[in-house]
């Protein structure tokens, strides 16, 4: 989750009709990662590119879901905190797939990033084997790009 307060807001008005606030930061806690998402608009004359931060896979699962011919996602990454990545410093890499392992309950137990590379990051505690309901969130190959059917780029047998 990102904090921030009433003081850090550019414009300490309400917000717009439209919701938006602009702020001069936001803080986040070190021990956990965030996804870093373009998101594109498309407004039929012209297209608008926009970076988005979110805090939570479930956040991510809703914006991916959202997806249409108009907004979608062009690029999607994680930052990761160096007890995470093992690198001892925070970095930015490009996200391939998040995986949600659900316990017997369907509750989240734990989620596996995987990014360019190879490595994956778990984050969690894993459940038991035996009672695991994997959930596939996202998939680079998919879910970025326009709203139609990404699987005609998929290798046979991924």
């Amino acid at each position: 989750m990102f904090k921030t307060t009433e003081r850090s807001a550019i414009f300490p008005a309400p917000s717009g009709p439209d919701g938006v606030q602009f702020w001069h930061h936001v803080e986040h806690e070190v021990h956990w990662p965030w996804y870093y998402l373009k998101v594109v608009q498309d407004f039929g004359d012209e297209e608008m590119r926009t970076m988005l931060m979110v805090s939570t896979a479930s956040d991510l699962a809703d914006i991916v879901s959202a997806r249409t011919d108009s907004v979608w996602l062009e690029e999607a990454y994680i930052v990761t905190p160096g007890s995470i990545n093992e690198s001892g410093s925070w970095k930015l890499e490009s996200l391939l797939e998040v995986v949600v392992l659900r316990n017997e309950r369907c509750f989240p137990a734990e989620v596996c990033h995987v990014v360019t590379g190879g490595q994956i990051y778990k984050l969690g505690q894993s459940p038991c084997l035996q009672s695991v309901k994997p959930q596939k969130i996202f998939d680079a190959l998919i879910h970025l790009g326009k709203g139609e059917n990404k699987n005609h780029h998929r290798k046979k047998g991924d």
